[in-house]
């Protein structure tokens, strides 16, 4: 290994975070940190006064123009579009990613690509406002303003995402419980009155046994309808021969994961609100699960 392979080794996390919680991609944001060592390796390293913020430069102005260029694929994508979820790895051999959860990956799409930018980087991975000035070519009062038009776009919906983990592991077991024994009595009991499901499912139709399923085309709002599509979904879903669900960290929240014959099936993360169930984010694209195969 070289010394300047090894130098952006000690970045690579960094690197992959930020253009992760950019792009909401895992296959996206593994390829600008591969475009970010290529170029790293072509230059000549003592031209760099700061090798970290050299690195994140080129990441961030990767991600914020792979953003315009998403924008149109965005508009042609059938059906909801949710971030591709990030599994959260258990063996320390394995780089530790930061992933925001896919509730707040969701409320970011709100913001423009460098509002985006300006924001993780200033909320969520520390930079100074002169490191901002230097990255972006511009003055500390200009980041200073699109931080401001940024957290006034996302508006008092930050505050949603404070959470603690107990009573998000404890509500989500409820949950399962509720969805494994078909009880729309009990699975009510966990959603708020207003809550809405956002089902992600590629414009893919899954036919099990007779059964048809295809994600809503639109977001599903009410604990009633919520818990008749859930409930309906499930009894469709114990068709499928061998279907099991498994508790894991997706984002760094406890998600429930759906495997068929050993194969990724369904995700579903969520956020709360007190101790109900907010938001629910399910996702059935086959594609955006790929990283989620049992080992």
């Amino acid at each position: 290994m070289t010394d300047k392979t090894a130098t952006f080794l000690e970045y690579k996390a960094l690197l992959f975070s930020i253009a992760y919680n950019m792009l909401g991609n895992v296959d996206a944001a593994e390829d600008m940190v591969q475009d970010a060592y290529l170029k790293w390796m072509e230059i000549d390293a003592i031209d760099v006064r700061h090798t970290k913020a050299y690195l994140v430069k080129i990441v961030t102005n990767k991600s914020i123009n792979y953003l315009h260029s998403a924008r149109q694929r965005r508009e042609e994508y059938i059906g909801l579009w949710l971030p591709e979820p990030l599994l959260n790895y258990e063996n320390p051999k394995i780089e530790s990613y930061h992933a925001l959860s896919i509730g707040f990956l969701v409320l970011l799409e709100k913001l423009t690509p460098q509002e985006r930018a300006i924001f993780l980087l200033k909320e969520v991975f520390s930079y100074d406002y002169y490191e901002l000035a230097e990255m972006f070519e511009k003055t500390e009062d200009n980041c200073r303003q699109i931080l401001k038009r940024a957290k006034d776009n996302l508006g008092k919906d930050t505050r949603r995402f404070e959470v603690d983990l107990k009573v998000h592991e404890k509500i989500l077991h409820k949950f399962l419980q509720a969805i494994s024994e078909g009880s729309m009595e009990e699975l009510i009991h966990t959603l708020k009155e207003d809550i809405v499901l956002f089902a992600d499912g590629g414009g893919r139709l899954f036919s099990t046994n007779n059964q048809r399923l295809a994600a809503p085309p639109k977001p599903i709002y009410g604990r009633e309808n919520v818990s008749k599509l859930l409930l309906s979904a499930v009894s469709k879903l114990d068709y499928i021969n061998g279907l099991d669900r498994e508790i894991i960290v997706a984002n760094g929240l406890p998600s429930i994961i759906s495997y068929s014959g050993g194969m990724p099936f369904s995700l579903i993360s969520f956020e709360l609100e007190g101790d109900h169930i907010r938001n629910i984010y399910l996702q059935i694209n086959p594609d955006k699960l790929k990283h989620f195969k049992k080992t």
